[in-house]
């Protein structure tokens, strides 16, 4: 956990930079489509998928698991009225993100605490949804997420997810070389597969489980970040040498060259799953 902390408090000046972090407050893909075709819009737009997705309404109690700088929350709470709890375990993040609350006059709807979404502490049946954008692949065992979603989710509660999944079972060498240098990069400690995630909502219970693949809608993302990656590896690579930047803002290069990669060779997919207690 400490990599992951120390990861985005050295890179998290490059996703302001290439990301716009501070116009669109969110640290992900985005969702790209006819009407949202432009960098800020497509990551906003991510939030009215998922939470259209996920039937969130006024009023509801939603749980954002791994809520980054509190983009999504404040949109759930600004647009949709509903209370929400943003989760994380980065107290850097969590100061700009109940900053960003103030700003946008939501911290009565919003709040945000320091916790971990396999073991979060909240009461049983507690929440109406729970709300997980890339966030989840941090997790070493997705399951014991899954299990601590459930308990907190109150009967016919809604989970949805949007992350990266493993698409080809049985990866070869070179494969599963190519996948480490991604995520390797970026502190993900593995993917779940597409089918043996579905399995673990089955196992445990979950019902009305949905799958979408939007790899599509993800994909003018993924070339952004490649096409970054390109001019930014010699020159992160010299300030690194030269000690103006550091190994892990190298990495954080080489990730958004392997992510495309990898993601175009069909290796892994960006998908959402939904389902209900």
């Amino acid at each position: 956990m400490k990599g992951l902390i120390d990861y985005y408090n050295e890179c998290y000046i490059d996703y302001r930079i290439l990301w716009r972090t501070n116009k669109n407050l969110s640290l992900h893909y985005g969702f790209h489509d006819e009407k949202h075709k432009t960098h800020d819009k497509a990551v906003i737009n991510m939030n009215r998928v998922l939470a259209k997705t996920a039937k969130i309404k006024s009023k509801d109690r939603v749980l954002d698991a791994g809520c980054g700088i509190g983009g999504s929350s404040i949109w759930i709470a600004k647009n949709l009225e509903a209370e929400v709890t943003g989760l994380n375990v980065h107290e850097g993040q969590l100061k700009i993100a109940r900053y960003l609350s103030k700003k946008n006059k939501v911290e009565s709807l919003v709040k945000f605490v320091k916790g971990d979404f396999t073991d979060t502490g909240f009461p049983d049946s507690y929440f109406d949804a729970v709300f997980g954008l890339e966030s989840i692949c941090y997790a070493e065992n997705k399951k014991d997420f899954l299990k601590e979603t459930r308990r907190i989710l109150k009967n016919n509660g809604r989970m949805v997810i949007a992350d990266g999944f493993l698409k080809k079972e049985n990866l070869e060498i070179n494969e599963k070389k190519e996948m480490e240098k991604w995520l390797d990069g970026w502190y993900v400690p593995n993917l779940a597969g597409i089918n043996e995630f579905r399995i673990y909502l089955e196992e445990l219970g979950f019902k009305n489980i949905e799958f979408r693949d939007i790899t599509e809608n993800v994909m003018p993302s993924s070339v952004r970040l490649y096409r970054a990656s390109i001019p930014a590896y010699p020159i992160g690579k010299f300030l690194e040498l030269v000690k103006i930047r550091t190994k892990k803002q190298t990495g954080n290069i080489v990730s958004a060259s392997y992510q495309y990669k990898t993601l175009k060779k069909g290796l892994w997919a960006y998908c959402i799953f939904y389902a209900e207690k």
